[in-house]
């Protein structure tokens, strides 16, 4: 069944990198929770969307691209949505993140 397997070349690197990225992502997370909501500001809410975005979907990446039970005639459209949903992930964070660094930087030279 894995002689066939088209997706097995790019399925270690999206494991890799989508593993690193939610453990750095769970980091963030487990260290924000204790003073999450704190204050008013906006990047409260905009951590919590930030981390109700990346973790559920970084989860559906990781079982879609280690599902063998993938259909094997669309391989190429499977790993495509896939990727998708792994930038989508990616960069909801990323930009988050970035508002938030911009948000404190502004707050900070008050």
């Amino acid at each position: 069944m894995l002689d066939d397997d088209k997706l097995k070349n790019v399925r270690q690197p999206l494991v890799t990198a989508t593993g690193i990225l939610l453990g750095f992502t769970l980091e963030i997370a487990a260290g924000w929770l204790p003073k999450a909501f704190t204050t008013d500001r906006i990047t409260e809410s905009l951590m919590a969307l930030s981390l109700c975005i990346h973790i559920p979907l970084s989860i559906v990446v990781l079982y879609r691209i280690l599902n063998i039970n993938y259909p094997k005639e669309k391989a190429d459209f499977y790993y495509r949505r896939t990727l998708n949903l792994f930038i989508i992930s990616i960069s909801s964070y990323f930009f988050l993140i970035v508002l938030i660094m911009y948000e404190s930087a502004i707050v900070n030279n008050r």
